[in-house]
C-alpha cells in the first residue's frame, strides 16, 4: 500500500490497516521476548511503557520507511516520538477497556510559542506482534469519530468495530479516533501490540507523561532515531 493511500484513509476514516509490514518470524521473536519481560507484571491487560529501555531491538520499528513517509505527510517535518514504544499485552480474561481519544487532544495540545500545530495532535502506530482477533482482545475503534475533535460522550456506539490483524501487520490511526482495548474471551490466546506514538514538532511532550529513554540505550540508536527521541531521553 502506498503512502498517499494510507494518508487518504487516515484522514477520511481515521485509521488504516497495512498487511505484512514485518516479517512473521521477526514479529514472533519480538512477541516471545516481550512475554518474557512482562510475565511477572500481572494478569489480564498489561502495558509496558518505555519498552525501548527493555527491548532496544524494537528500535527499527520506530523508523520503518513506510511509517516515516506517513508521518511526514500528516505531522509535518521534524515530527518526533512521544512514548518510546509501549507494549500492549492482552491476556485471556482481559475485560474491555473504556472508549477514549488519545493525548494530546485539541484541548490539551500545547504548541511552541510562535508556531501552530497541524490538525493532527498525534499519529498512533500499532504493530501486530501476534495475531489480533475479536476473541483475543483486538483493539476496537469507532471509524470516522476523529472528525468530532472531542472524546466520546457515551460508553458504547453501534459503529464500533474490532481491528483484526495477522502477525506482522501494521495499524495506523489518528490520535483523536475513539478506541479501546477489546475483551479477551479466549481461554488460551493472547494478542501483543507494539505501540508507537508520534507527535508534531510544534507540540511539547510532557516529561512526566511517559518514561524517558535511558541515556546508555539512546546512545546505541541511529542518528535518525536519536533526533526523534531527543525530548524523550534522560539528560
Amino acid at each position: 500500500m502506498e503512502v498517499d493511500e494510507i494518508v487518504s484513509r487516515l484522514c477520511e476514516e481515521g485509521y488504516c490497516k497495512v498487511p505484512g509490514v514485518l516479517d512473521v518470524a521477526e514479529s514472533e521473536g519480538l512477541d516471545a521476548r516481550a512475554q518474557e519481560i512482562m510475565d511477572s507484571m500481572g494478569d489480564g491487560y498489561v502495558s509496558l511503557e518505555g519498552a525501548l529501555n527493555y527491548m532496544p531491538e524494537l528500535a527499527s520499528l520506530c523508523t520503518h520507511p513506510l511509517v516515516m513517509g506517513v508521518g511526514e505527510q500528516v505531522l509535518g517535518p521534524g515530527f518526533i516520538l512521544a512514548n518510546s514504544i509501549a507494549l500492549k499485552w492482552c491476556k485471556p480474561g482481559t475485560t474491555a477497556g473504556g472508549l477514549h481519544a488519545d493525548w494530546p487532544i485539541a484541548a490539551t495540545a500545547v504548541a511552541s510559542p510562535g508556531s501552530v500545530a497541524p490538525p493532527w495532535g498525534g499519529l498512533q502506530v500499532f504493530y501486530h506482534l501476534r495475531e489480533s482477533t475479536p476473541e483475543n482482545g483486538a483493539t476496537r475503534i469507532v471509524p470516522f469519530s476523529h472528525h468530532t475533535q472531542r472524546g466520546p460522550s457515551r460508553p458504547e456506539y453501534s459503529a464500533e468495530i474490532p481491528v483484526v490483524g495477522q502477525t506482522g501487520d501494521l495499524f495506523f490511526f489518528h490520535n483523536m479516533l475513539w478506541h479501546r482495548t477489546g475483551a479477551n474471551t479466549s481461554s488460551d490466546q493472547h494478542r501483543m501490540l507494539a505501540n508507537i506514538f508520534y507527535i508534531p514538532a510544534a507540540v511539547h511532550r510532557s516529561p512526566f507523561t511517559w518514561p524517558l529513554v535511558k541515556r546508555e540505550v539512546f546512545e546505541t540508536f541511529s542518528a535518525q532515531l536519536q533526533e526523534m527521541l531527543a525530548r524523550s531521553t534522560e539528560n
